[in-house]
């Protein structure tokens, strides 16, 4: 016969004689131990059904505490059944094909007509849903302390916890102890993203509530939690509790923050930089069309030149080779002579003129100082300026775009200088140290207001400041343009020089 299978709380009913013979055996205790009551009425004691080890030790147990020994396996059983009055217990019973069945025991004594003891009445009540039970319990209460998040319960009416597992003793700090039987919310000083009433509502008419709750550790720690409640239910369905999941989520919202500050941050400075480049892009484009007017300016200029200068020179030689041509032989033609070479030279020394205004060869065959030097001392020249030049610490040529970079905004500033700044002396300087080279260019004239500038380069009326920064930066430098009324005006462009390779390696020797 197959055990009763477990999951259902059963009774059996066993009755014995005064000496334990089994005189009754019911369809439940038949099920309970496997056994028939053909085979045990009159035949076996219920010692049958009990570990033997287990009737030892609680024999023992009897003696000591009664003082009397205890004969016999069945008086183990029924001894304190035989002082009248019922015992129960736990006991281990045995099944017929070995397994072992936890029971609660109740043993009576059945009394005859005269009173005295006829014999007993065995009521074991099947342990094993009981203790699957409790078993289960246990394992789920060692899961929810080992959990990391904070596991409590709390009173619906008054909010005082009743149970705290190990999560929310390791986040908070105090043990379950110290925290149940307190007021929750006073206990951990919660702030609520809403006031507590309207939470408390939603939790009712749900029967659930999420959000974000701060709490105060034991040691004074500021804590975001992302806390879960559901609403505990009686067996008549009466809510009286609720069970609290709280998730320490501290580090991920100061993550947030950072990550937002951030984010605030690089559209910040990406508003910022769109707001450049459109402004670069509206300069671009008033630069861009006052080069193309500065180039026709420019070609008409050369072409006036090369008209009125050369042009009327050439055809002042030309004049002279007809009349050479018309000359009647023998006539002396050393006047006509004299006369054309002269024109030649003129221009000869406008074109040279013109050749070193649109590009110097001293640039290219002897480097920036002797070029600057040489068109410093011109303009100051023609101008009539009190001129300084200076060249400190120059010992390496900086690159090509560097060096016609510095000559181009020499040009441009001496050009403005002459144009509108009624100077009577400039300073043109070239500095390098730390492989940073420095052109510096000051007039002692009337000087200006920036922002007027700047504010008609804006507007396309000119393109002076515009223009040199523009250049300066196309190869990597820097400039400052500084100008006061009254008192001259400074330009300062700085420029980095990588050092020579033979420089490089002497370093990397030392």
């Amino acid at each position: 016969m197959m055990p009763i299978a477990p999951g259902r709380s059963t009774v059996a009913m066993i009755s014995t004689t005064i000496n334990g013979l089994i005189t009754s055996f019911d369809k439940t205790a038949e099920q309970l131990l496997g056994y028939r009551s053909e085979e045990v009425l009159g035949k076996h004691s219920p010692v049958l059904f009990h570990d033997v080890k287990e009737l030892t030790r609680h024999a023992e147990f009897l003696s000591s505490g009664i003082g009397i020994p205890i004969q016999g396996d069945f008086n183990a059983i029924v001894a304190q059944a035989r002082l009248v009055h019922p015992s129960e217990g736990e006991w281990t019973y045995v099944h017929r094909n070995g397994e072992r069945i936890p029971v609660r025991l109740s043993v009576t004594a059945l009394p005859d007509g005269a009173g005295a003891i006829a014999g007993f009445l065995l009521a074991a009540q099947d342990l094993r849903d009981h203790r699957h039970t409790e078993e289960l319990l246990q394992r789920q209460a060692t899961l929810l302390d080992l959990a990391n998040d904070a596991i409590l319960v709390r009173d619906l009416d008054h909010d005082t916890i009743m149970y705290w597992n190990q999560g929310a003793a390791r986040l908070y700090g105090w043990s379950s102890e110290e925290a149940v039987g307190v007021y929750i919310h006073d206990f951990l000083r919660t702030v609520f993203p809403k006031p507590l009433e309207e939470v408390r509502k939603e939790f009712l008419a749900t029967g659930f509530w999420q959000g974000e709750l701060v709490h105060t550790t034991r040691q004074g720690r500021t804590i975001t939690v992302s806390s879960r409640w559901t609403l505990l239910h009686d067996s008549k369905n009466v809510p009286t509790g609720s069970l609290e999941l709280n998730t320490d989520i501290t580090e991920r919202k100061r993550a947030e923050e950072a990550l937002k500050a951030a984010h605030e941050e690089l559209e910040r400075h990406v508003r910022e930089r769109t707001a450049d480049l459109v402004d670069a892009n509206e300069r671009l484009k008033v630069l861009s069309g006052r080069l193309i007017e500065i180039q026709e300016l420019e070609r008409r200029a050369i072409a006036r030149d090369l008209h009125d200068e050369i042009g009327q020179a050439l055809t002042a030689m030309k004049l002279n080779m007809r009349e050479l041509q018309d000359l009647p032989v023998g006539t002396s033609v050393e006047s006509h002579i004299a006369d054309s070479l002269e024109i030649l030279d003129q221009v000869l020394q406008h074109v040279r003129s013109l050749a070193l205004d649109l590009r110097p060869s001293l640039l290219d065959e002897l480097g920036l100082v002797p070029a600057l030097r040489w068109y410093a001392a011109r303009q100051a020249e023609r101008a009539g300026w009190q001129l300084e030049f200076c060249a400190d610490g120059i010992t390496m040529r900086p690159s090509a775009d560097v060096e016609i970079t510095c000559f181009r905004l020499t040009q441009e500033a001496l050009t403005n200088v002459a144009r509108h700044a009624q100077a009577e002396r400039i300073d043109v300087r070239l500095e390098m140290k730390n492989h940073e080279l420095a052109l510096i260019i000051r007039d002692d004239g009337i000087g200006f207001d920036p922002y007027e500038v700047r504010s008609g380069a804006r507007a396309g009326m000119t393109i002076g400041l515009s223009g040199m920064e523009e250049r300066v930066r196309l190869v990597g430098g820097q400039i400052i343009i500084q100008s006061t009324p009254g008192l001259g005006t400074e330009v300062r462009a700085t420029f980095t020089v990588p050092p020579r390779p033979d420089e490089t390696k002497t370093r990397q020797h030392d």
